[in-house]
């Protein structure tokens, strides 16, 4: 009976520890996959020992049939003989000298006759019980068979979505780290060109009187570097419950690809992307 509700409950746990891991955090495939092959491992020796208790069963079944077949043959043989007793006690035959020692001895045959037959079907009917329990017994271990394997179909389709979905993460993380390095090598072009464009009556050539010699040009004016963009102020945000970095990182960003950024501003107050405490404060670059 254990091992039938662990069968029925397996599926519900795996599919429980699935759903657990599907967080807005960086997951862990590697460790999902290892636990699913755990499962997988575990539900297979539970087979292996359920069909040699299915064995087991059978063999049990095939002895208590043989044994009621016996106990019917040997019923219907005492059967045959209470019969005949039966009619020798009736029938009129010529009363002997010692008639009344044949009758006794006839009697007694005839109650140790009862005696085996009553014997003989109480057995028999025990037999036929045992029979009809080891039939319950085959099939309740048939559908624990059929739930286990299942719950490894289950599993072994988990488990290759699971290596496939590996290397699509690994790809959408880089993926998400190259447009982060383009956007910010896009907006440090555009401060270059900010900085070397000229502003509005910058250089131009002085004119020159007619016949003038070439060294005799006005000096051009020299414009001021355009001053450097103010780096913008650091934000900082509060940590409340159910926060993660990349879910601070979508509502800063409109993505959660740049929860590493934020993780490296503020390392002085998290290790890691799970160290995350309620109520503190942390800066967002």
């Amino acid at each position: 009976m254990n091992r039938l509700l662990r069968l029925a409950l397996l599926p519900l746990v795996a599919a429980l520890a699935v759903a657990s891991r599907a967080d807005d955090t960086p997951a862990a495939p590697a460790a999902d996959l290892a636990s699913l092959r755990a499962d997988n491992k575990q539900l297979t020796d539970e087979l292996a020992s359920a069909w040699k208790e299915a064995d087991k069963l059978k063999a049990d079944l095939a002895t208590a049939q043989a044994a009621s077949a016996k106990s019917t043959a040997d019923a219907a043989d005492l059967k045959t003989q209470l019969d005949a007793a039966r009619a020798q006690a009736a029938a009129p035959t010529p009363a002997p000298a010692d008639s009344s020692s044949l009758l006794a001895d006839t009697q007694d045959k005839l109650a140790t006759a009862l005696r085996s037959f009553s014997v003989v079907q109480d057995e028999n009917t025990g037999l036929h019980a045992s029979v009809d329990k080891l039939n319950a017994d085959n099939a309740a271990l048939a559908q624990q068979l059929a739930d286990a394997k299942a719950s490894i179909a289950s599993l072994q389709v988990q488990a290759a979505a699971t290596a496939q979905i590996d290397p699509l993460r690994t790809q959408l993380r880089q993926e998400q780290d190259e447009a982060v390095r383009l956007s910010t090598e896009n907006e440090q072009l555009r401060n270059r060109l900010a900085q070397t464009a000229p502003g509005p009556g910058g250089l131009k050539p002085a004119p020159t009187r007619p016949g003038a010699g070439t060294d005799m040009l006005v000096p051009e004016k020299v414009a001021a570097p355009a001053p450097a963009p103010a780096a913008p102020e650091a934000k900082t945000y509060v940590v409340v419950d159910g926060d993660t970095l990349t879910k601070i990182s979508r509502k800063f960003y409109g993505t959660s690809g740049r929860w590493q950024d934020i993780l490296q501003a503020n390392h002085d107050v998290m290790k890691n992307e799970k160290s995350l405490v309620v109520g503190s404060t942390i800066k967002i670059p």
